[in-house]
């Protein structure tokens, strides 16, 4: 009966299971297993509503859908990306009441380029040691006002603001003062008559272009959505900008225009686009072509002496030497004292993960009564490919439901592949099979069967070519049981 055809399955597929653990698994995924199939078994008759399977059919389907379980698990590589946390330290630092500059020497793995001035690609990490203690009562090390400073130029900003940026420092009502300016460029691109070509809220449309004269006519809106019609020529340059008050504008000039950039960085403008048309030509397709280079730059950040930039770091502007300082402030309530206990450190407000961590002095007891010096520390994540070797499991979660009796196939599935277990005698499937594929293919299996005792047939399945249709039949219940062996050992 079908409940003792279930149970045997169970026992196959235990003991079957249990082999896996000691034996190796195939590295390739099978392509049928019992989530995409279902194996038909022949019924003799129903008793009860249960249909009654030939014992030996049972017991075959039974191996088979215990081994289409075990096709659906196999081991494979997967590769993933860790994230794994790193540490960089320096050499332990006395403290002799000395200006100590961070250098390489010290911290070969500092991040930066580090150096005694601020020139060129360098940075100044600086600490104060004369303003830096140990508080006994506190048992915790104290920063005092500007004892660690961080000193950079225009070409070195630690600040998150992208690759590329520029930084403009001026005077603003007798305050010194820092613009930051994001900044994009591009070279040698092409747009045709009639395309767009559109930055920071600026949009040029090319609507001639006179070839011989190499000038252009535009259609250019501005970010408020202003439209004017502009006259643009080969080789000259075209400012457009967006002033702090919301004013905008439209300029030409024959050579760079170096110093109105620099007059509309130090007013704060709130956005600067200059364009300039290289060349024109006909495409081999004759449409008309113009070859620009264009700048783009937008205000991001605007800071003054005296202003905050995290926590209680604050900026010192030095206009005339193009200088920039975030030092550590300590005074007043609104910048509290700083101290760094056991297991904490001063962290450095850049996008170095930089900070400065206490080595503290224990007597006998394990009391800290000290400092014995201080490491730069530098934590970073790096990423790392890392590969496992594990089950893949595809398996239906219903071993019972892969297998089906002949009277409840009705129609091929289109999602799953069919396994028909047994001759046309006992299995009623041979119906259905004669209607798919017509009655002379169908006698044609016959004939090979008594031919031969069985066969393994391999079938399109005509509602999608991604599935197939298996019969395993032989004139016997013994030759069907080979058929399936036969299979079974081809996967």
């Amino acid at each position: 009966m079908i409940r003792g055809m279930k149970n045997v399955l169970v026992v196959v597929t235990v003991i079957m299971i249990l082999g896996l653990a000691i034996a190796p698994i195939s590295a390739e995924v099978a392509w049928i297993n019992s989530a995409n199939t279902v194996i038909v078994l022949p019924t003799t008759k129903i008793v009860n509503g249960t249909p009654l399977h030939i014992g030996e059919d049972a017991i075959s389907g039974s191996r088979l859908g215990a081994f289409l379980v075990l096709q659906g698990i196999t081991i494979g590589k997967y590769t993933s990306v860790a994230s794994v946390p790193v540490e960089y330290h320096s050499v332990l630092i006395p403290d002799e009441n000395q200006v100590y500059l961070l250098n390489e020497e010290d911290m070969p793995d500092v991040g930066i380029n580090v150096s005694d001035q601020p020139v060129g690609d360098v940075v100044v990490v600086q600490v104060n040691f004369s303003r830096v203690g140990f508080n006994l009562t506190r048992g915790s090390v104290e920063f005092l006002d500007r004892s660690v400073e961080v000193t950079f130029n225009e070409n070195t900003t630690p600040l998150d603001v992208g690759e590329d940026y520029k930084i403009v420092s001026t005077t603003v009502d007798g305050k010194d003062t820092m613009f930051l300016y994001s900044h994009e460029a591009a070279d040698s691109k092409l747009t045709s008559l009639g395309d767009s070509i559109t930055v920071g809220g600026w949009k040029l449309k090319p609507l001639d272009i006179n070839i011989n004269a190499s000038k252009m006519l535009v259609e250019l809106t501005y970010p408020s959505g202003i439209i004017k019609t502009k006259a643009m020529a080969r080789s000259r340059y075209y400012i457009m900008y967006l002033t702090a008050d919301g004013e905008e504008d439209f300029e030409e000039y024959d050579s760079y225009p170096v110093s109105r950039l620099n007059e509309l960085f130090e007013a704060g403008a709130d956005k600067v686009f200059l364009f300039s048309p290289t060349d024109f030509f006909i495409g081999v397709s004759g449409s008309k072509t113009v070859i620009y280079s264009y700048e783009y730059y937008e205000k991001v950040g605007r800071y003054q002496d005296g202003d905050i930039y995290s926590d209680q770091w604050v900026w010192d502007i030095d206009p005339e030497h193009g200088l920039y300082t975030l030092y550590l402030h300590v005074g007043g309530e609104s910048f509290p004292r700083v101290f760094v206990a056991p297991g904490q450190s001063l962290s450095i407000p850049t996008g170095w993960n930089l900070s400065i961590v206490p080595s503290f002095a224990k007597n006998a007891q394990g009391d800290i009564v000290g400092v014995s010096g201080y490491r730069f520390v530098r934590r970073v994540s790096v990423a790392k490919q890392v590969s496992i070797t594990a089950p893949k499991v595809q398996a239906t979660e219903d071993v019972y439901s892969l297998i089906i009796n002949d009277t409840q196939l009705t129609a091929l599935p289109s999602d799953k592949n069919v396994i028909i277990v047994g001759g046309w005698v006992s299995n009623s499937a041979w119906a259905l099979l004669e209607r798919v594929y017509g009655k002379d293919v169908v006698d044609s299996i016959k004939r090979e069967i008594l031919r031969n005792g069985y066969v393994v047939k391999n079938l399109p399945n005509p509602n999608n070519s991604r599935y197939r249709v298996i019969i395993l039949a032989g004139r016997t219940h013994v030759e069907t049981g080979k058929a399936v062996e036969e299979f079974m050992a081809s996967q």
